[in-house]
């Protein structure tokens, strides 16, 4: 099992994808992560041997050794009775692969009770990109490129002046009633593939659209946006000139897990499962 909290660890937990994108975000924008503490568990008897341990984290996800192919198209509910699952799941994909569980900062909310999914793609010191996904949804359609519900794009040197009083003059597509109900279907497919209750889930999904509420782009502003200018020359230096952020809502909160190069979108995009 690799800790986060040991340094040695921490330095092997940089040559795993998703894994070295949760330490870059948490580095990068350390008031912007959710994540807070963050383990690696390496095999079945790694999980069996440290299972009264593993039982005070609420998250998971899957990962693989930087240079292997990622795992894509492993979903769960998120529960922690699902852990061992995925971790079995991910075996028979690599044998490589690993489970990430991690706590975030806030109370965890059920799948389908977020107000938005937000990927951020950023090219620096040129322009800001975002789609979105609003209430019921989460960051899975964006990340993955399976749907948009809103976009924006913010010239780089407009970051100094965006405010909420203007920032919806960066909107540049909003999706039809039409189209909403298409992946309202879609999404209610998926929840109840992944195991959970369509009596519980689908009244969070609105029927009709509804845009994301200000609360959360004044949250992105003041915590995303007015910081990528700030960190501008820190990231130039460390390479970060084209990256995506991405995540979802935790209560009133944009709370993102990752911060990965743009080339890691387009292969994400590629697998919609």
């Amino acid at each position: 099992m690799l800790r986060l909290k040991d340094v040695n660890d921490k330095q092997k937990m940089m040559e795993y994808y998703r894994t070295s994108d949760m330490l870059n975000l948490m580095y990068f924008f350390p008031k912007l992560s959710s994540v807070e503490d963050l383990i690696i568990i390496e095999s079945k008897d790694d999980y069996l041997h440290n299972k009264e341990i593993l039982k005070f984290f609420n998250q998971n996800r899957v990962d693989t050794l930087k240079g292997r192919t990622p795992i894509l198209g492993i979903e769960n509910s998120g529960k922690r009775e699902d852990f061992y699952d995925a971790l079995i799941r991910v075996k028979e994909k690599d044998p490589l692969g690993v489970l990430v569980l991690f706590n975030i900062k806030s109370e965890p909310t059920e799948r389908y009770e977020r107000w938005a999914g937000i990927s951020v793609g950023v090219n620096l010191g040129r322009d800001v990109v975002i789609e979105t996904v609003s209430k019921g949804f989460d960051g899975r359609e964006v990340s993955k490129g399976i749907c948009t519900h809103e976009r924006y794009f913010v010239p780089w040197y407009d970051l100094r002046k965006i405010s909420i009083d203007n920032f919806k003059q960066y909107q540049t597509y909003q999706i039809s009633d039409e189209d909403y109900q298409i992946t309202r279907m879609e999404r209610m497919k998926f929840l109840k593939s992944i195991g959970l209750n369509p009596d519980e889930f689908s009244s969070y999904i609105p029927k009709v659209y509804q845009s994301i509420p200000n609360f959360i782009w004044l949250n992105v502003i003041q915590n995303l946006l007015k910081q990528l200018e700030k960190n501008e020359e820190i990231l130039a230096n460390s390479g970060f000139t084209n990256f995506v952020i991405s995540g979802h809502t935790e209560g009133r909160q944009f709370a993102p897990w990752q911060m990965f190069d743009k080339s890691r979108s387009r292969l994400a995009k590629n697998e919609k499962n």
